[in-house]
């Protein structure tokens, strides 16, 4: 009786002697995910299409008593980007004549230096604002040439804002003044752009 229970004993340990033991290793460390909405700020173009507001250098043109300055459209690539700007603003006072002013430009700018976050761009812009009030000779067009260089600082991929800096030309027809100035946007000056990546 003694002897079954003894060989059953021994080949229970030979079983379990001949099962391989396993270290225990630790489980590798869950992969962290990046945060949401935790992507690179660039401002690498693309073909990517902006809409904003801009002002022009020039202080005024014709009898626009300010400048040039409207909602922007960009396109914005990896070498370079275009502009195009058009403002309107037609007053009916009360008592008086009515005004109308049109403000229309074009601007391209060449990425001359190109970070995470900024790009440094030269180029310059045109544009042109005529303006019109009620009665005989009181209407003028001005133009404006403006060379100079653009920093924009991209505070998302979508978010930018900008400043230029350059020379004013202003020219026009008998009722706009000719002007040359060396200019720069201050912060009251600065224009944004939305970009639709």
């Amino acid at each position: 009786m003694k002897k079954p229970l003894l060989l059953s004993l021994l080949g229970g340990l030979a079983l379990c002697a001949a099962t391989p033991a396993f270290a225990q290793s630790e489980p590798p460390p869950p992969a962290t995910a990046p945060p949401p909405n935790s992507a690179p700020v660039t401002s690498v173009g693309g073909g990517a299409i902006g809409i904003g507001a801009t002002t022009f250098l020039a202080p005024s043109l014709g009898n626009n008593p300010g400048p040039l300055a409207g909602a922007e459209f960009v396109y914005d690539l990896p070498v370079f980007h275009i502009e195009a700007v058009l403002g309107f603003a037609h007053v009916s006072p009360a008592a008086g004549g009515s005004s109308t002013n049109v403000d229309f430009g074009v601007a391209g700018w060449y990425h001359l230096a190109r970070g995470t976050n900024a790009d440094f761009s030269i180029g310059g812009s045109a544009g042109l604002v005529y303006s019109s009030a009620m009665g005989a000779g009181n209407s003028s067009t001005g133009f404006t040439l403006e060379p100079g260089a653009e920093a924009r600082v991209f505070l998302t991929p979508n978010f930018a804002l900008s400043a230029r800096v350059g020379f004013a030309i202003t020219f026009g027809d008998n009722n706009a003044d000719t002007d040359f100035r060396l200019n720069g946007q201050t912060t009251g000056g600065l224009a944004f752009t939305y970009f639709f990546r």
